[in-house]
């Protein structure tokens, strides 16, 4: 296992981790958000919404306004959540340190637009007419991502993070 497996898996952990919980109105429905799809329980029955579902609803104007906003920045963080995975994942497949911190900024950036999606649909406080919200998991991607970004993630001291390359070596062997 190398240092880059362990940042890999916590960020492909974040997917698992249900990062708001959402009431709509007076308590029309309620639910739980992940990063790619929602559960919601409603008095017309229960839901599975995937991501793509909510952008068909912003692109057919079936949501306007500030959920339409909200939702818009819920996806654009979920795109960089994943762009993120990519980039750990393309680190951990060359055992390169370079993708880790870009992965970091990714990683915060989504969590501030997930905080920031909260916001617009319910306001600063997280609770108005259209209903509350408490964001469970996104202070986990928050600290993760700031981790990332300012963790040491190299193959050990005296390494450049490049295989085989360590500094104050010259090669020889005469020492």
């Amino acid at each position: 296992m190398t240092r880059l497996t362990l940042p890999l898996i916590c960020e492909c952990l974040l997917f698992f981790v249900p990062l708001n919980i959402y009431v709509i109105g007076n308590d029309l429905a309620h639910g739980v958000q992940w990063a790619l799809f929602r559960y919601q329980q409603s008095y017309l029955g229960n839901s599975l919404i995937l991501i793509h579902k909510d952008f068909m609803y912003v692109a057919d104007g079936i949501l306007r306004g500030s959920s339409a906003y909200s939702t818009i920045l819920w996806i654009t963080g979920a795109v960089l959540l994943v762009a993120a995975v990519i980039a750990l994942g393309i680190a951990a497949v060359r055992r390169t340190t370079c993708l880790v911190r870009p992965a970091g900024i990714l990683t915060v950036t989504c969590g501030v637009l997930f905080f920031a999606a909260m916001i617009v649909e319910y306001g600063p406080t997280l609770a108005n007419g259209h209903g509350s919200s408490v964001p469970v998991g996104v202070p986990l991607i928050l600290v993760t991502g700031f981790w990332l970004v300012t963790g040491d993630f190299g193959a050990g001291e005296g390494s450049t993070g490049v295989e085989g390359v360590d500094e104050g070596k010259t090669g020889d062997s005469t020492e």
